[in-house]
């Protein structure tokens, strides 16, 4: 939060984290809703840019939550990959 202003006058647009992160604001949004999948590569941007804001004292719960919104995205992409493997094995024993 920034003082005076609030949750909203704290938040980045998702063109702005895209930015951050050398992706589109497109791709960034699939990634964030499980419609492409969380490489490698972009985790250890993310991780590396999130390092570099907590670094600078600003937002530091916002950096958390954020923090704790990555990990999750990246354990639900890996079920999803595990699942979508399930599925593709079940068809092929038809």
């Amino acid at each position: 939060m920034t003082p005076g202003g609030g949750w909203q006058a704290a938040r980045l647009s998702q063109a702005a984290v895209a930015r951050a992160l050398g992706v589109t604001q497109g791709h960034y949004s699939k990634v964030v809703s499980n419609r492409a999948p969380l490489t490698e590569r972009l985790k250890e941007h993310m991780e590396s840019w999130l390092v570099k804001q907590g670094a600078t004292g600003s937002g530091s719960e916002a950096t958390l939550r954020m923090q704790q919104l990555a990990s999750s995205i990246r354990r639900e992409c890996m079920e999803l990959m595990h699942l979508a493997g399930m599925i593709v094995g079940e068809a092929g024993t038809d």
